[in-house]
């Protein structure tokens, strides 16, 4: 548990607005005062601009799904499959919406479909109550979203801009770590790897950050387009840092020596990386480390001019080591760019940007079966619930409602449904105690107050606690749902036991359906992948679009697939590599296509490299469709192989034009070869199994 001054401020904070809101509604003798206090739980942040915008998305879902379900018992209440048919269509839209939607737009479409259901068939069970049912409901939430969100802005605030600049530099410096170590040949493979992996998780935090500060201050807000130029860059340097540390592993494994002026020349970039790396006040020097970087770069380019000139080293020779001052150059240059574009991000003056759909969205087929499933869950339910004329319909409804939260935008429900599960069925047994033995000997107002603070207290420092805030916010939300009471204290513990094996019954019947009706985004990264390989690599290969667009959209691709990877999978780990091989691969397959269009080449070579590229589309085109262990990848090697066999007859004297050309081609070659020879996760990329994914 986590004990430092500050979360134990946050968990007071907390404590005290969830005490206020419950004393509110008692004060306004609502129907249901445990909603206000359960929204404060609800809206459990860690920056003002999160539950800032937390609480919009709620307010404004819960005003939408009132006007709806008043509008369906109106019309239906009377006619009981009608009723259900409207049910089922409002929670199909509301799941198809926050599956489309991310980031809390998604909580507020499934807010809306929660708040739907319990108006529409709480309505429907006294017709000439269900406006009155929508009005606390709306009051409820209301009174909890105010309350959370003047404690979060009156005591100590943390502003969302402030945690996504923090989080930024973080990231960077880690970043710059990662390129030090790609640029040691005697870095391990996995360590490379290892160290990925801890940046990743950081980007798909930055488009949550950005969102919510959109509800800040203007000076707190990120542009959104510069934080998708921030996510494209980070990308950019990974695909570069991955493909700069291939070739160097493979030359020391092969034993072959880089020149001696290079070695030099890659010392000073490992020390000034591991000096930014190292230096927490390195977003306030941001002109300082971009000349920095850009004089290595600068030193890095006239050495593989020099070698390149070079009459006593042989082409493979020339071309691996200019390959490595490109790679480390082009690193480099991206590290730059990011750093400047994480400076502009939050340029004085600049709007926030428009809004857009985030990456963690499912596409269009899986939002529609995801809404469809969450429907057929709900019809699965009434029909047990009207064969049984079971009397805690409604909590199981409750239930169903709440596990469908834990169902969407995941490939796995049971991974977050089990826990999440156990989690409820603990709080009502913590409830139930405490309605049966305490609540008898508290008098007053004043005394329920005080021993729900020393309850709260201790809650809120576990969900301040990285390690158990999931599990601690589940069980605190649920707990203050069943244990607050009305006005009056009229216990019933049998009544409470029926109506928390109803919640707990709904919430399973919706995982045991999620579980039967897989929902996954398998079909957009399939997607991404078969762009990658079939459209994409074969138009750099021929020249139909720029390198550098073709591998920007590529990135661009990655960025929206981040949030729906877990790169625990071996499957989705080589999706990702694969992916930033494309990436790096598109910009040589453009180099190459600008070599055989200058005149100055000679003319085998020229025809050598055209007609390889072309084959080389054509089998980029055709791999998926080949069956697993086919041969497109050893076709692309015999490709290389004869355009290098063109280069070695041709290779010109030092100096001129011509060398410098098939020197250039050579070194394009030598990184696709690592692709098709050493990078399993591209080369067996087209072959993954559907299921991997």
């Amino acid at each position: 548990m986590n004990l430092n001054w500050r979360n134990i401020v946050f968990a007071s904070r907390l404590a005290a607005a969830a005490i206020a809101a419950l004393a509110l509604a008692y004060w306004l003798e609502l129907q249901e005062p445990q909603w206000a206090i359960l929204t404060v739980y609800l809206l459990t942040q860690s920056s003002t601009g999160a539950a800032l915008a937390k609480g919009s998305f709620r307010f404004l879902g819960t005003m939408i799904a009132a006007a709806y379900a008043l509008t369906a018992v109106k019309l239906f209440s009377q006619d009981p499959l009608l009723l259900v048919g409207s049910a089922m269509l409002w929670t199909f839209a509301c799941y198809y919406g926050a599956a489309r939607a991310s980031n809390f737009a998604a909580y507020g479409f499934m807010l809306a479909g929660f708040t739907g259901l319990l108006v529409i068939f709480q309505g429907a069970a006294a017709p000439d109550a269900a406006w009155l049912v929508a009005v606390d409901r709306v009051s409820e939430i209301s009174i909890g979203i105010a309350c959370a969100t003047l404690a979060g802005a009156l005591v100590l605030p943390d502003h969302a801009g402030t945690q996504l600049r923090a989080l930024m530099a973080s990231t960077f410096r880690a970043l710059a770590d990662h390129c030090a170590l790609a640029l040691r040949a005697a870095t391990r493979g996995q360590a490379l790897m290892d160290e990925r992996r801890t940046i990743l998780p950081k980007l798909v935090k930055f488009d949550a950050l950005r969102s919510y500060t959109r509800f800040e201050a203007p000076e707190m807000r990120a542009d959104a387009a510069t934080m998708d130029e921030v996510t494209r860059e980070f990308l950019a340097v990974l695909a570069a840092a991955r493909g700069l540390h291939l070739r160097l592993a493979a030359l020391q494994e092969g034993g072959t020596a880089l020149p001696e002026p290079l070695t030099a020349a890659l010392e000073p970039a490992i020390l000034a990386l591991g000096r930014i790396g190292a230096d927490p006040t390195m977003p306030g020097h941001t002109a300082r480390v971009r000349a920095e970087l850009a004089l290595i770069r600068r030193d890095l380019a006239g050495l593989a001019r020099r070698i390149e000139g070079s009459d006593d080293l042989p082409l493979g020779t020339r071309a691996d080591a200019i390959l490595v001052c490109r790679q480390a150059v082009e690193m480099l240059r991206d590290l730059s760019l990011l750093a400047l574009a994480e400076q502009a991000a939050f340029r004085p003056g600049r709007g926030a940007g428009a809004p857009r759909r985030g990456g963690a969205a499912s596409g269009h087929p899986t939002a529609l079966l995801q809404g469809t499933r969450a429907a057929l869950a709900l019809m699965i339910f009434c029909v047990f619930w009207h064969a049984t004329q079971w009397d805690q319909g409604i909590a199981g409804i409750t239930g169903l409602a709440l596990m469908n939260y834990q169902c969407v935008n995941t490939d796995d429900p049971a991974k977050l449904g089990w826990p999440y599960l156990r989690a409820v069925v603990a709080a009502c047994f913590c409830a139930y105690f405490t309605i049966a033995f305490i609540y008898p000997w508290l008098e007053g107002f004043q005394t329920l107050a005080a021993f729900l603070f020393l309850v709260l207290l201790p809650a809120g420092l576990l969900i301040g606690t990285p390690r158990y805030a999931r599990s601690a916010g589940t069980f605190t939300i649920f707990y203050v749902a069943a244990a607050a009471t009305g006005n009056v204290f009229t216990p019933d513990p049998l009544t409470f036991a029926n109506f928390c094996f109803g919640l707990v019954f709904g919430m399973f019947v919706c995982l045991m359906v999620a579980r039967l009706v897989p929902a996954t985004a398998r079909a957009p990264r399939r997607r991404a992948l078969r762009h990658t390989l079939c459209v994409l690599l074969p138009q750099a290969a021929r020249g139909e679009r720029p390198a550098s667009q073709v591998a920007r959209e590529i990135t661009h691709l990655l960025g929206a697939l981040l949030p729906q990877l877990s790169l625990a999978r071996a499957g989705h780990d080589r999706l990702l590599r694969g992916l930033l091989a494309c990436a790096s691969s598109a910009r040589e397959l453009g180099r190459l296509r600008q070599v055989a269009t200058d005149p100055s080449l000679p003319e085998p070579a020229r025809r050598a490299i055209e007609g390889g590229l072309q084959r080389l589309a054509a089998l980029f085109a055709a791999w998926p469709s080949s069956a697993p262990g086919a041969t497109p990848p050893d076709a692309a090697r015999d490709a290389l192989a004869g355009m290098w066999s063109a280069l070695e007859a041709d290779d010109c004297r030092p100096g001129s034009r011509a060398a410098g050309l098939v020197v250039e081609a050579a070194t394009s070659l030598r990184f696709l070869e690592d692709r098709l020879t050493r990078d399993h996760a591209f080369r067996d990329l087209a072959s993954l199994d559907g299921r991997l994914l």
